[in-house]
């Protein structure tokens, strides 16, 4: 499964047959959500983020901004994706609340791009796999290990790597777009 950017994951997805639901958890402005409604054939794209601030000393991260920044990335994001109708929801809600609302084994692709740190990653991993159908494709964004001064601590890598060799599941990596590369792990039909 080699793929230059994330860009690729939508054909890869029409490509494997997965045309079902799906959901990214961490939208932020919804840039990468209106590239997956545009690019996929699939029937529904739920859009999860709570457009919260955190206080700067429990999240590192440079997403975590103000809250009337957040109020603003929403207004954006229900702007972008409105043309996509029915196709697409967006939940203004924890990645957590929002799982917990999704059937098991409904989904043909989810994406992580929510926080970054170790144990909120591996948190998110613990509580999309259920959603997954057989067959599914689980990815996600930022599949680093860094702290960078002006964007964060990053643990993804460790996170998503331990995660998924304990199931016995391969991780792929996109390879056109480091340092910041996405992670692909296609779930087993049966």
């Amino acid at each position: 499964m080699a793929l230059a950017t994330r860009d690729d994951l939508p054909a890869l997805l029409n490509s494997l047959g997965l045309r079902g639901r799906a959901v990214e958890v961490g939208v932020q402005e919804g840039r990468y959500s209106a590239h997956i409604l545009e690019h996929w054939e699939g029937t529904h794209l739920t859009s999860v983020d709570p457009w919260m601030a955190d206080a700067a000393d429990a999240y590192r991260d440079v997403a975590n901004v103000g809250q009337a920044e957040h109020d603003l990335y929403h207004r954006r994001t229900v702007a972008r994706l409105a043309r996509y109708r029915e196709r697409s929801a967006i939940w203004r809600m924890t990645g957590e609340d929002a799982a917990g609302r999704i059937a098991h084994a409904s989904l043909d692709f989810v994406y992580l791009d929510a926080r970054h740190d170790y144990v909120s990653v591996l948190q998110d991993l613990e509580l999309w796999l259920p959603t997954l159908r057989p067959g599914a494709v689980f990815a996600g964004h930022d599949y680093i290990d860094a702290v960078f001064p002006k964007l964060g601590e990053f643990g993804v890598k460790s996170a998503v790597d331990g995660f998924f060799a304990r199931l016995g599941l391969t991780v792929h990596s996109t390879r056109d777009d480091a340092p910041f590369v996405s992670w692909i792990v296609e779930m087993p039909k049966a």
